[in-house]
């Protein structure tokens, strides 16, 4: 009974740390996803002190960046973009809206997954811009659309301009920074709508192979292919909330391995030492038949981490069953407006739950020493006199 006790708490703790590292992954993964939707890895401007979301034109065809973009390392797609700020205007509603217009280098595809109807806009095949917009679920709700509804924007410009459009999607992603402002359409609408040639766009945005190393990635474009009028920066720096609040998730898994692992070795020390005091005869018995101190404290740490390895192989059985569930059938529910995500997610990264593996029984067996060391000073007669 109290060594399926102490395999209880291995299994526990390790389950728990699977849990929790694979809760963690899929959540900065999943909100990453959808981040990567609404800006690039990079972003690239004309360098101005003013702060409004509406930027000065780049020239592309004067931009070693864009004209090498085929040849640009560790890049997986280069498009360019244009923002412009109008006034929404429904049968019922006004509201402020911020247009995103996109080049046809940008991939739509990827917004599949969070498309809740619709479709997007045909980009860069009309001179003037396709005159359909993809607005959010939020947008839409508040403003009582829904797709094929014809809307009126107001752009607020010397003279002012006013534009009927049509929605033809609506999108859902759950992260309030966008959801609640920004709608999609076509750059060129934009281009017409800044008296802009079709070499001008707002900006670039890139998406690297590897996100992880992308701060090596900017130093290589930023030193080879930036022209100097221009500014790149990480979505690291232009959307620093989000991973700060990653790196905080991230800091809280590691201080709850180290608790749970801190557990599970007292449960299994403070076992092996009850176990011991009850085998104290036993022992006694062993030395008095020529048993070697080694010889005892050996047999006695073996069965200790064979305890550990019978909970880690359970905790793992747990923790990844659980999480394959969770994925398929969606048991736990989140409130997305609140976790940008609308149930639990579960990532398995398999180093990480190697690492935690390891850990656990490395530290397991390196504590059953401390217990074990008990064997060394128990005297043959007293214990036998003793029992």
């Amino acid at each position: 009974m109290i060594s399926k006790i102490a395999i209880g708490s291995v299994a526990l703790g390790v389950g728990a740390l699977i849990l929790a590292f694979s809760i963690f992954y899929g959540f900065k993964e999943g909100i990453e996803e959808k981040l990567f939707l609404h800006v690039g890895h990079l972003n690239v401007e004309k360098f101005t002190m003013n702060r409004s979301k509406e930027e000065p034109p780049v020239n592309i065809n004067n931009s070693v960046l864009y004209q090498k973009r085929d040849s640009l390392p560790d890049m997986k797609n280069v498009y360019t973009y244009a923002h412009k700020w109008g006034l929404l205007k429904s049968n019922e509603e006004v509201s402020g809206i911020l247009i995103k217009g996109l080049s046809k280098d940008y991939k739509v595809e990827r917004w599949a997954s969070q498309m809740v109807d619709g479709k997007f806009p045909s980009l860069e095949v009309a001179k003037n811009g396709a005159k359909e917009l993809v607005i959010s679920k939020t947008m839409a709700t508040k403003m009582h659309l829904k797709v094929g509804d014809e809307i009126i924007i107001y752009f607020i410009q010397q003279p002012p301009k006013a534009r009927k459009m049509k929605v033809s999607g609506i999108y859902n992603t759950g992260l309030e920074d966008f959801d609640e402002l920004v709608a999609y359409g076509d750059i060129n609408l934009v281009r017409r709508l800044n008296n802009w040639g079709d070499s001008l766009v707002g900006g670039i945005e890139i998406m690297a192979n590897d996100f992880d190393n992308i701060d090596n990635t900017v130093e290589k474009i930023d030193e080879d292919y930036v022209d100097v009028h221009l500014f790149m920066r990480s979505v690291k720096d232009k959307y620093a909330h989000f991973f700060d609040w990653f790196q905080m998730l991230y800091n809280n898994v590691w201080i709850f391995l180290i608790v749970i692992v801190s557990v599970a070795i007292f449960n299994v020390v403070s076992i092996m030492l009850i176990l011991i005091m009850e085998r104290t005869a036993m022992i006694g018995t062993f030395k008095a038949m020529g048993a070697s101190n080694n010889l005892l404290q050996k047999i006695f740490i073996y069965d200790g981490v064979r305890m550990a390895f019978k909970g880690i192989t359970i905790g793992n059985l747990v923790g990844l069953g659980f999480g394959f569930l969770q994925n398929q059938f969606k048991i736990i529910p989140l409130e997305a407006s609140t976790y940008y995500l609308d149930y639990v997610p579960f990532s398995f990264h398999w180093d990480a739950i190697i690492v935690i593996n390891i850990t656990v029984i490395v530290l397991t067996s390196l504590s059953l020493l401390i217990p074990t060391s008990i064997v060394l000073g128990i005297s043959p007669i007293k214990s036998i006199k003793f029992n």
